[in-house]
């Protein structure tokens, strides 16, 4: 008797579920799109539940019952409070179909918004516009996540100030339903201002970099207001320093004193040397390695030394550089540096010895500089050989706009280079030389880029034999007019020898079609000439199609180009080039 009664009651508890095995629950609410539709969706119980095939029917009925609620609530963070709600629950054939229409009605609309500050802050003039930062507008349909957003973005801009201790003491919205109008008020008790006191390094680290130099790499000066943006651009600083394998930077707020902060760092060192070997081929240089030593900390005083050994076919160079971080050492620097290379094409065959000091800026958006070198080059071309030991004053400036440099969608580079030497000053020859380049990409289309470049350059001298060969104008090549081989294009002598210009023009447009994240192919023009005079130009001219890899440091483009107008026309040449794009 007893096993029979458990039975039972096991069949009356189950029985809902077996009754109902196979039904199916649909629900369908109209009248509401968008934004509306999505949060009612998300917040309607009897929705969400729809493919629980354990509902049982009387589970069915109790959700149909609490959902017009479901669908009240969830309209009233974003404006409609008066909406009105026709639901209907019916089964047919084992199909239970909830239906709801809703007629939203007129929302809710912003009559007024205060929004004031108090406490020591409020006088200050950061604070007088707090109205006009705040996202809601009178007019505007009540909108709580944007209001609950917009109390967030005002805090928090509070907090990033200095006023670590802000803080809202009124955060009011009052709903007129009848009239269909809200009113809000925020009050914002802004506490003290902290300030930035003191930076120092944890005294358990090794020196790494001297006080003196820590001290230029702030952002912030002890007595500025405090803000998180100040830390963290300051990790980011020393980061990109490339002294340290490891920087943190902590606000000690424990140790407050007047309202300053101390910040705390705690650095540990990066390995001071990098050394690079490396092997490649470019068609301007032919097959070539490349062996590398870079110091990036030699002393406390952030010096730093580099050096770098090339061979390769056409051009072999040795050099060596000592940088000195000037002002502001992120950007600022003194370079001193010499080198020893020889190159060699066509017919012509150079030595060159160079050493020089520059003092240069590297800004994210603007680069110039300002350098001297003496340079002793011995050269042949064609028939005749020759040497030059210059002094050279020389200064550059540049402008780069662009997101990104590397790997460019649209941005654009400015750059203008000035050189020169006179015979009463360590020269052999009396010579001022200018060069100007532009380069810029668009992206008007998805997938596609336009990319033009050009180059404009002009030397006054007596005659071009008075310059070697470092300091004349010659076209072709990678990153010149493609189709002609280095320094192919220029004036020649009886032999036949390219033996350069005073003058430099360069052109080319290029239009490329991405076919994924790694590939895409381009097609170009490209013109250009170096002359000995700057009238009755005849440009050379080539057309070429290439391929392209996209690469975390630039481009790897393979092109293959075509002289258009010349007498060999029917050749082809093929150019590697592997870099960044601007």
């Amino acid at each position: 008797m007893r096993q029979l009664s458990f039975f039972f009651l096991m069949i009356c508890l189950l029985w809902p579920v077996v009754a109902r095995g196979g039904e199916v629950l649909k629900v369908t609410v109209s009248g509401l799109d968008g934004e509306l539709a999505t949060n009612v969706l998300a917040q309607l119980r009897i929705y969400q539940q729809r493919e629980n095939a354990s509902l049982s029917t009387n589970e069915i009925r109790r959700l149909h019952r609490r959902a017009e609620d479901d669908i009240a609530l969830a309209l009233e963070p974003l404006g409609y409070y008066s909406s009105k709600i026709e639901g209907a629950l019916v089964q047919s054939d084992g199909i239970w179909q909830a239906s709801y229409i809703v007629t939203r009605g007129e929302p809710v609309r912003v009559r007024s918004v205060v929004v004031e500050a108090s406490g020591p802050g409020s006088g200050l003039s950061i604070f007088t516009e707090l109205k006009t930062q705040f996202p809601v507008r009178e007019g505007d349909i009540l909108h709580h996540q944007q209001y609950e957003e917009g109390k967030k973005t005002l805090l928090q801009w509070a907090v990033k100030n200095g006023f670590i201790e802000a803080g809202w003491v009124k955060n009011e919205i009052q709903v007129y339903r009848e009239e269909g109008r809200a009113d809000i008020v925020l009050q914002l008790e802004t506490g003290h201002r902290f300030l930035f006191g003191q930076t120092t390094v944890n005294p358990f680290n090794p020196e790494i970099i001297s006080d003196e130099l820590l001290a230029r790499y702030l952002p912030y000066k002890a007595g500025e207001p405090y803000s998180q943006r100040g830390i963290s651009e300051l990790q980011a600083i020393l980061y990109g320093a490339g002294f340290f394998s490891k920087v943190s930077v902590e606000p000690e707020f424990d140790k407050t004193v007047d309202l300053r902060v101390p910040i705390g760092l705690t650095l540990l060192p990066a390995k001071p040397n990098r050394y690079s070997f490396g092997l490649g081929y470019g068609t301007d240089t032919g097959a070539r390695g490349k062996m590398e030593w870079r110091n990036r900390l030699l002393n406390v005083s952030g010096h730093r030394a580099h050096s770098s050994l090339q061979v390769s076919q056409r051009l072999s160079k040795v050099d060596a550089d000592y940088e000195i971080p000037m002002a502001d050492p992120r950007y600022d620097v003194m370079k001193y540096a010499g080198s020893y290379g020889t190159e060699e094409w066509d017919g012509t065959q150079t030595d060159l010895l160079s050493v020089a000091a520059a003092l240069s800026h590297a800004g994210p958006r603007f680069q110039y500089g300002v350098s001297l070198e003496l340079q002793d080059e011995n050269y042949s071309v064609g028939v005749t050989d020759g040497s030059s030991l210059l002094l050279l004053p020389g200064g550059s400036w540049s402008m780069v706009v662009a997101e990104n440099r590397i790997n460019t969608e649209n941005g654009w580079r400015f750059s203008l280079d000035g050189k020169g030497a006179s015979q009463s000053v360590l020269a052999d020859a009396s010579f001022l030389q200018m060069q100007a380049g532009v380069k810029a990409i668009f992206s008007p289309f998805a997938k596609w880029r336009l990319i033009g470049r050009g180059t404009l350059g002009g030397t006054i001298v007596d005659s071009i034999d008075d310059l070697p060969p470092s300091l004349r104008f010659y076209a072709g090549g990678d990153q010149s007019v493609r189709g002609y081989g280095y320094k192919q294009i220029g004036p020649v002598d009886a032999s036949g020898t390219v033996i350069g210009g005073r003058y430099l023009m360069v052109g080319s447009v290029e239009v490329e079609r991405k076919i994924d994240q790694l590939w895409s192919v381009a097609a170009f023009y490209d013109v250009g000439q170096a002359t000995n005079t700057n009238t009755d130009i005849e440009l050379k001219k080539s057309v070429g199609i290439g391929g392209r890899i996209t690469l975390p440091f630039g481009q790897a483009r393979l092109d293959v180009a075509v002289p258009l107008f010349d007498d060999d026309q029917n050749a082809f040449r093929i150019h590697l080039v592997v870099g960044a794009d601007l």
